[in-house]
């Protein structure tokens, strides 16, 4: 899956950050989030309510502050083994993200629900850095 997203106001320090550091991806995607650091090798764990497991990620690549790739680790069904990369592009007015979340084995049921709930989770990403209001999508 493939997203776009432009957010006014930010720049694309502020949308790294929002994506590899705790206060950041508690601001908009989860109140529950353990994040080790940016670099290659770190890794990040998210908690949402009702799952039994946490959605486990590993910095594979970090091009400050353009773009970092995670490998998925661990999660729901369908998810390990899939990959994501966060690309920041300035504009003249805020930042541009990219979005990109491959490796599903099939479009099956789970494909569909995490594409409309990437779309959901950039929305939130975008109030979040428009705002500067913390307002994680998932709050426990």
């Amino acid at each position: 899956m493939h997203h776009l997203i432009e957010i006014a106001g930010a720049d694309a320090p502020a949308a790294f950050a929002a994506v590899t550091t705790q206060p950041g991806i508690t601001g908009w995607w989860t109140s529950r989030a353990e994040v080790s650091g940016a670099g290659t090798g770190d890794t990040l764990k998210m908690s949402f309510p009702d799952a039994p497991m946490t959605w486990d990620m590993r910095v594979e690549a970090t091009d400050a502050p353009q773009r970092v790739d995670w490998a998925c680790e661990g999660g729901p069904p369908g998810w390990a083994s899939t990959h994501l990369t966060w690309q920041f592009e300035p504009t003249p007015t805020g930042v541009v993200v990219r979005f990109d979340h491959t490796g599903f084995a099939e479009v099956d049921d789970m494909f569909r629900i995490v594409t409309v709930g990437w779309a959901q989770m950039l929305v939130s990403m975008k109030a979040y850095l428009e705002s500067g209001v913390r307002q994680p999508f998932f709050d426990f």
